[in-house]
């Protein structure tokens, strides 16, 4: 398994979610015991990445509460179809940025908050990586293939690049 640092790592890390719409972000439970999992979608998916994800969300949710009781989250991404998996560990924190929430949003969010940018509830989580796991292979056919010859050679499969980051570098 290799391990990338700095540029490297974050461009990895940003070659595999970029076109990922979607993670599922996990933050434990406001007594530290049990993780909660939830689907978010980044507001900074055009920018290049820089180690920092941000998410919007109301002030007076559940994860809200969680983030301010214990920073530590993990993000999920996956696109079975082109084979890419990465699971992001770091810290979250909820910031009140008017600028920053000026900058990233956009009409979709007004299902959340009919309010607007303006709504009194809005916040911004801020999500800052420090390691990450990733699954690269090549897609389903190659990996199909790759399958198909270990089972014959009698082998295990050698399918893609699996990889750890360090994104705190």
């Amino acid at each position: 398994m290799d391990t990338l640092y700095g540029a490297q790592a974050r461009d990895k890390i940003w070659s595999l979610i970029k076109d990922i719409k979607v993670a599922l972000m996990a933050t434990f439970d406001e007594e530290g015991r049990i993780f909660h999992a939830r689907p978010m979608m980044a507001q900074n998916m055009k920018a290049d990445f820089d180690g920092t994800l941000w998410f919007f969300t109301g002030a007076d949710t559940r994860k809200a509460r969680e983030i301010a009781h214990t920073s530590r989250a993990l993000l999920t991404y996956a696109e079975p179809g082109h084979q890419a998996y990465v699971s992001i560990s770091g810290h979250a924190r909820i910031v009140r940025d008017q600028a920053k929430i000026d900058e990233y949003w956009n009409d979709f969010n007004k299902a959340w908050f009919p309010e607007g940018k303006d709504d009194p509830n809005l916040v911004l989580i801020r999500f800052d990586a420090e390691d990450a796991e990733f699954w690269d292979a090549p897609g389903p056919v190659v990996t199909g293939l790759a399958y198909i010859k270990a089972f014959v050679a009698g082998e295990r499969p050698h399918v893609g690049q699996v990889g750890k980051v360090n994104l705190s570098h």
